[in-house]
């Protein structure tokens, strides 16, 4: 369903500087219907490569393909979910989930069909009417799942969609994930910081490295579906976390290398300005 080829993609430098590189010779394969986690370290690239997909921009090298087709630009097949639901706010509930229908010109009883439908599975009925600013984290999350779904994309790429949310809200959303997915089936792209979650949602959990961001471990998650919660602690679920943290461990100590370095050269101390050596 979704390639990625030699994929790199740079930023322009700002001031002078040389370009940012994010992401350099990324080669990955996602079937059609599979759940991928990614994680790495900020800044490693992860939203980038999120981006890309989605069509919001163009790789500086490589390429992206979709069902053999490169990727130029947005599509319907694909659908992204932020880590803030970034809903909009003169909307109700009713009228953010439809609001993709209506810019792919569905109206009448098809429209009225497929709102009630994701209204009721998302268990929102009952605040159909209701504005975005009064419901919870959980909810705003809910709606914003609904309206990407809803225009029935072949692909879901989630940028830690439950990054903001407490832990219990986090815990059910994850289990509301899992149970659409396995009805719908859509290839989903599931960005996250949290490895535990990696391992319980996908099928394979990729590793990134610290930027530019490249495979570091592509790992098929060895435990079959459906997942009960208490697998976390098992002996099984901790050796293969422990296997996953001991390859993103380095990486995220690299980064922070990396970001401390650039911050020394950002913000020289007063000594170093004074003899214009840093």
């Amino acid at each position: 369903m979704i390639e990625f080829e030699g994929l790199g993609m740079a930023y322009p430098g700002h001031q002078g500087r040389p370009p940012v590189a994010a992401l350099q010779d990324v080669d990955l394969k996602v079937a059609d219907g599979e759940f991928v986690s990614i994680v790495g370290p900020s800044g490693c690239g992860k939203s980038t490569l999120l981006h890309l997909v989605a069509g919001f921009g163009k790789p500086t090298s490589g390429r992206i393909s979709v069902d053999g087709r490169e990727v130029s630009k947005p599509g319907s097949e694909r659908a992204v979910v932020f880590q803030q639901a970034a809903l909009y706010p003169w909307l109700n509930v009713r009228d953010n989930i439809g609001f993709g229908l209506r810019i792919h010109g569905i109206r009448g009883r098809e429209y009225e069909r497929r709102v009630q439908h994701y209204l009721g599975i998302m268990g929102l009925t009952t605040f159909e009417h209701h504005a975005p600013y009064h419901l919870s984290g959980g909810m705003r999350q809910r709606v914003a799942i609904a309206r990407a779904l809803i225009t029935e994309p072949e692909i879901m790429l989630m940028d830690e969609p439950f990054g903001a949310l407490d832990a219990q809200t986090r815990n059910e959303m994850q289990r509301f994930l899992l149970r659409l997915w396995r009805t719908l089936r859509p290839t989903v792209l599931f960005v996250t910081h949290d490895v535990e979650e990696s391992i319980l949602l996908g099928d394979r959990v990729v590793i990134m490295t610290a930027r530019p961001g490249r495979v570091a471990l592509d790992l098929r998650v060895p435990f079959a579906r459906p997942r009960e919660w208490d697998l976390v602690l098992t002996p099984e679920f901790i050796d293969v976390k422990r296997r996953l943290l001991s390859v993103l461990q380095p990486q995220l100590e690299s980064a922070q290398r990396v970001e401390d370095f650039i911050s020394e050269l950002e913000s020289p101390d007063d000594g170093a300005r004074e003899d214009g050596h840093i």
